[in-house]
């Protein structure tokens, strides 16, 4: 039963590492854009460039190495491209379009990724550089290193609460100053009228 759980442990502790949650969902909108790529290239991209070349239904992008003839209903003779031999150009260059759309999407998801990652990772690493100078401070000022800690990281916490409050707009400061104007020529004016 302890190995038991000891694995499910192991396994729970695994699955929850950032690496495999990003990898499972990279995955899964892999295969969700797949779609969506394939079928822009089968249903919009393939028949305009079979349009442009003249064929249709992928007859103008093959290369015929053993046709194979049939009769339609009318009689007329035409190929069978269910048993002819044939290179087909038009779904060989699909697939490259196809690659590489998606290599360029994969790359936008990964620079955005490791920007965000890389501003969260800078912003971790200053703040682990403010709490240690601080601890650093509270130890020469007598502080015990729990105490020190704990200050520290009430100080970096509330230094960071302060840093997310919005910041007011060049009109509101404008605003500020102007009132702050009138109070104080409102009290000068007052203070000449006692004299």
């Amino acid at each position: 039963m302890k190995k038991i759980k000891g694995l499910w442990a192991e396994f729970k502790k695994f699955i929850c590492r950032g690496n495999i949650v990003d990898l499972s969902v990279a995955v899964i909108i892999g295969a969700a854009f797949n779609a969506i790529v394939t079928s822009l290239t089968n249903n919009i991209i393939k028949p305009i460039i079979n349009w442009a070349v003249g064929g249709s239904d992928g007859a103008g992008l093959v290369t015929m190495l053993r046709a194979v003839y049939t009769t339609d209903a009318d009689g007329n003779s035409i190929i069978d491209m269910t048993n002819s031999i044939y290179i087909d150009w038009g779904t060989f260059i699909m697939k490259i379009i196809d690659f590489l759309m998606i290599a360029l999407v994969l790359f936008v998801i990964v620079k955005v990724y490791s920007g965000i990652k890389n501003a969260a990772e800078k912003v971790n690493e200053r703040r682990i550089k403010q709490t240690e100078k601080l601890i650093k401070k509270f130890r020469k000022g007598g502080a015990s290193e729990e105490q020190a800690m704990k200050l520290a990281e009430e100080q970096v916490a509330e230094a960071e609460a302060v840093a997310e409050q919005p910041k007011p707009t060049a009109e509101e400061l404008l605003t500020e100053i102007r009132d702050l104007l009138k109070d104080s020529r409102s009290a000068e004016d007052k203070d000449r009228s006692d004299t």
